[in-house]
């Protein structure tokens, strides 16, 4: 008994206590290690491919606005590209929506149509003559107009653009006639009312309607008659508009009168009573167009 708890003690001394402990630790240390290193490469392996999932699930959760985005992107390039015609376009398309949602779309797009044809009158006019204007562009609750980029050289030339307004604009006017006579379509005899009466109204001679323009190649004194016109129009029924007409139509009489530019109006004869046969005939059909209809359709004329 003695001797194998001296084997024992023998053993027990023999081992060196210090080192297996450094030993132990190193192993668990370099287990430690290799298991984390193992871990933390799986956490970086998670943390890539949840980076790449949220990614993924945002693309498809906003896929619908992406194809927005680009959906703007291509009409925008379209504007572009129509340059020149996008003023036209959006505006035109902009009153066609506020009068269809006030009067009808059927209504509304007629409107606008017998406005820009009437427009159209003016801006064809000016190319044949070699004018540069612009296309028209609209503004609801007040019509539609071209710009001049330059002057004409004399009131001859200013009046053949500006009775090429209403030229045109009721040939539209009798179209929408004749179409409500086929078809017996009210909407189709107001709209007839209505071109008659705006190319009747833009004929009053007062300077800038196209009637005072017309009127600079027979006299500019007509203007006089343009403005208590515009007055009495005024008082039948008050609008904004016809008090900035009379304003802009006054101050041109003042600057007429003060500064004359005599060359300016200087027309051979022959061309003012072919002006003044075209100003005075047509406000005379126009008068006849617009008393026949209130005479067999009173019913349908827009209030």
């Amino acid at each position: 008994m003695d001797n194998d708890k001296n084997e024992l003690e023998n053993i027990d001394s023999n081992i060196d206590y210090d080192n297996l402990k450094e030993e132990t630790d190193t192993i668990n240390t370099e287990e430690h290690f290799e298991e984390n290193g193992l871990v933390a490469k799986l956490k970086d392996k998670k943390g890539i491919l949840g980076v790449v999932g949220a990614f993924l699930l945002v693309l498809l959760k906003f896929k619908a606005i992406l194809f927005l985005v680009l959906g703007k992107l291509k009409f925008l390039i379209i504007l572009l590209k129509l340059g020149k015609f996008a003023s036209t376009f959006i505006s035109m398309i902009l009153m066609i929506v506020i009068y269809a949602k006030m009067y009808g779309v059927a209504f509304g797009v007629g409107f606008v149509l017998l406005l820009l044809i009437h427009e159209m009158g003016h801006y064809l006019t000016a190319k044949l003559i070699k004018l540069d204007v612009s296309l028209p562009v609209f503004i609801p609750f007040v019509g539609a107009f071209i710009s001049m980029k330059e002057e004409p050289k004399d009131a001859a030339t200013e009046a053949k653009v500006a009775i090429g307004g209403p030229v045109l604009g009721s040939i539209g006017a009798l179209i929408c006639l004749l179409f409500y006579f086929i078809s017996g379509e009210d909407f189709l005899a107001a709209l007839a009312y209505v071109g008659f009466m705006l190319n009747l109204f833009n004929l009053i001679p007062v300077h800038p309607l196209d009637g005072g323009r017309v009127v600079s190649a027979i006299s500019p004194k007509l203007w006089l008659i343009g403005i208590p016109i515009g007055i009495i129009a005024l008082f039948k029924a008050f609008n904004p508009i016809i008090v900035l007409l009379l304003i802009l139509g006054i101050a041109k009489v003042i600057e007429q009168y003060r500064n004359s530019d005599k060359s300016y109006y200087e027309v051979k004869t022959s061309i003012r009573c072919m002006f003044a046969l075209s100003y005075f005939g047509l406000m005379l059909l126009l008068g006849l167009g617009i008393t026949y209809i209130h005479g067999i359709h009173s019913s349908v004329i827009i209030q």
